[in-house]
């Protein structure tokens, strides 16, 4: 049976994690500016999998080694989240041209 808080707790950890990936990004982005769209890609999935292990999600409930791939799974699967995210807030930002 699944645990109601456990899960609300491991889905706000991954929408805070996906937003942070975000953030992370986008200052990188600006900050260097030869980034273009695939390197941005594989830089939020490092940034996914580097705040995945900082705060040791572990979403299979993985033990020993299973451990570093469920966390890197869900460093991989937040940053996809990310990139979602960052296609929903830029949607809202277009205004329709007149």
């Amino acid at each position: 049976m699944i645990d109601i808080d456990q899960f609300i707790h491991s889905l706000s950890l991954l929408t805070f994690m996906a937003i942070l990936i975000e953030a992370v990004t986008e200052i990188l982005k600006n900050a260097f500016p030869v980034l273009k769209d695939r390197s941005t890609y594989i830089l939020s999935i490092l940034i996914g999998i580097s705040l995945s292990l900082a705060f040791q999600v572990n979403p299979f409930g993985l033990e020993g080694g299973g451990y570093y791939v469920s966390a890197v799974l869900a460093g991989i699967l937040t940053s996809r989240g990310a990139n979602y995210l960052n296609s929903f807030v830029k949607k809202l930002n277009t205004s329709p041209k007149q």
